[in-house]
């Protein structure tokens, strides 16, 4: 069986999926800003959603890992298993310092995803992948930095 690259023909599918993906990153980061008395709630709803998205893309890499010609298989599997455990990681921080910095180091995260991708695996995406996948994390940031805002005002 071979696989083939990200197909241009799913680029409308993709792209949608990946701005609806936004919504919920949105609607927990300016929520507050319109719900003061539940904004506790929706900053742990920003973080449990962050944090399934990280896990998503982390098993993105693990995928690509096994399933192309990429090298070396080893180096992408370890970061698809250090990236799927670093909303652990960040779960025990919040236990210890809080959410503030619970949710830089989740941006954190994200940001070292996109490094990775760019680094290591953007061969093999097609050009509108990788400009749309730089933009989304970009506004994801945003709204983890949005989030950090409101962790702050909450203190």
């Amino acid at each position: 069986m071979t696989i083939k690259p990200l197909a241009d023909d799913q680029q409308l599918t993709i792209t949608h999926y990946l701005y609806l993906g936004l919504l919920p990153f949105f609607a927990c980061a300016l929520g507050p800003w319109v719900f003061a008395d539940i904004e506790a709630f929706l900053l742990r709803i920003f973080f449990f959603y962050s944090t399934m998205i990280m896990v998503f893309l982390a098993g993105a890499i693990w995928a690509i890992a096994l399933l192309t010609d990429i090298e070396p298989k080893t180096r992408h599997i370890h970061m698809a298993i250090a990236l799927s455990l670093w909303p652990l990681a960040a779960y025990f921080i919040n236990l210890v310092t809080g959410t503030t910095y619970t949710l830089g180091f989740m941006m954190l995260g994200f940001l070292l995803l996109l490094f990775w991708e760019k680094c290591f695996i953007n061969a093999i995406y097609p050009q509108w992948y990788q400009l749309l996948r730089h933009k989304i994390t970009f506004i994801v940031v945003a709204c983890h930095m949005l989030a950090i805002w409101n962790a702050i005002r909450v203190i």
